[in-house]
């Protein structure tokens, strides 16, 4: 599999992860980002989550300071992250207010506790979080082979690991530069294939 291969199976896993369940928070964290503009926007452009109307761009709600801190740190804004889940803003922002009554929390207060439960605990407590698992860590560097292929006119290198992970190169630098890139998208396909899996056992 080639990186265009790679790139397509990658984004075919977002949309089965998010079909399936899992938040864009919860996915951005499987797959080792910081930000969530690639699976957020790849998910508004598939159709996935609604776009956010052009009023809303610079609108601000009345979250705790400690959510809204999260929030900014991953590139996201409270009204994008309630199109995620799909819950209305104003009603969100609303229950958020409040502490849940009776162990009847609201779908705000599950997002939140799902996505951020470190933040949920310190603004609502309850029971302390559990350490969340690694998904797919690589417990060592991988093994590339390179080697001139005539027929294919290029440097074609392989993941001696995962032989069916190559790409080509028109010298050893590009083939290595290329196959670097291959294996990234293939270890966040292998992290988000465990997140998938351990979220459809709990």
């Amino acid at each position: 599999m080639r990186i265009e291969d790679l790139e397509e199976l990658l984004n075919s896993r977002i949309i089965a992860a998010y079909s399936g369940g899992m938040s864009v928070v919860e996915i951005n964290r499987a797959l080792g980002r910081s930000r969530v503009e690639f699976v957020h926007g790849l998910l508004r452009d598939t159709g996935y989550i609604q776009p956010m109307a052009r009023s809303e761009y610079r609108r601000t709600y009345d979250i705790d300071f400690r959510f809204s801190s999260v929030l900014r740190k991953m590139g996201y804004s409270f009204g994008r992250w309630c199109l995620g889940w799909k819950m209305d803003p104003s009603s969100a922002a609303v229950d958020l207010k409040t502490q849940p009554k009776n162990g009847e929390i609201t779908a705000a207060h599950e997002a939140l506790r799902r996505d951020f439960p470190e933040v949920h605990f310190r603004i609502f407590g309850g029971p302390s979080p559990k350490r969340r698992p690694r998904a797919g860590e690589f417990s060592s560097p991988p093994t590339v082979m390179i080697a001139w292929d005539m027929t294919r006119d290029g440097y074609v290198a392989k993941i001696v690991e995962h032989p069916t992970v190559e790409e080509i190169g028109v010298d050893w630098e590009h083939a290595v530069e290329r196959i670097r890139t291959a294996y990234g998208l293939f270890e966040r396909i292998t992290k988000l294939n465990k997140a998938i899996r351990l979220k459809a056992t709990e």
